[in-house]
């Protein structure tokens, strides 16, 4: 997978309407968090194919955020960190839910970074473009069963028994468990990126 290129520092404001940290007196503790990400998160979105930085090193997406508010980003790390060790879901299955529900908040820079981590972990273009659109055909049934599951979810915020019983028979009870947190998670991200407008690179083509 060739990583995408990093945005030119001046192209336009990545932190939203967030202030970059690059350009702040941060304290102590800030710093380090910084520190952290820029050594584990940000070198995981670089294997992944998208981009945790722009040009010049300084934090995009919802990782500028984290070095703002030190506790709930090293928290939230934690959290996906342990979704991605301990998850019953295969990675092409929890980045069809984690595309569903960017998709459905469109947070862009969820769906850009998810686009290229779905590419890295060989989730076929053609479910990749259709949770893009919102066309289901060519799904298999476990990529069928993930993706009406989540977006029920966040649609209606419910999930009918039909809906239900098949996530259960593709999945288990676990994998269902897993698929409601791997949701949690990531309208939380959404939320961040959205209620900041922050912005995200072009998604590169396949």
């Amino acid at each position: 997978m060739t990583i995408s290129v990093h945005p030119p520092a001046g192209d336009r404001d990545w932190g939203g309407r967030l202030p970059r940290n690059e350009t702040l007196d941060l304290d102590d503790d800030q710093r380090a968090a910084r520190e952290e990400i820029l050594e584990r998160s940000a070198r995981w979105a670089e294997r992944s194919g998208f981009a945790p930085t722009d040009d010049a090193g300084g934090l995009i997406g919802p990782f500028n955020a984290f070095a703002l508010r030190p506790a709930p980003g090293r928290a939230f790390n934690r959290w996906v960190q342990t979704d991605q060790r301990g998850s019953s879901l295969s990675a092409p299955i929890r980045e069809v839910v984690i595309l569903t529900v960017g998709v459905a908040w469109q947070a862009d820079y969820e769906v850009y970074a998810h686009v290229a981590v779905a590419r890295t972990v060989g989730l076929s273009e053609t479910v990749i473009a259709g949770l893009r659109a919102g066309d289901t055909d060519g799904f298999a049934p476990d990529e069928l069963a993930a993706h009406r599951f989540a977006e029920e979810l966040v649609r209606t915020h419910r999930v009918t028994d039909a809906t239900y019983a098949a996530a259960v028979a593709a999945f288990g009870r676990d994998g269902v468990l897993d698929l409601v947190h791997l949701v949690g998670m990531y309208l939380a991200t959404s939320a961040l990126l959205n209620a900041f407008e922050v912005p995200a690179p072009p998604i590169p083509a396949p």
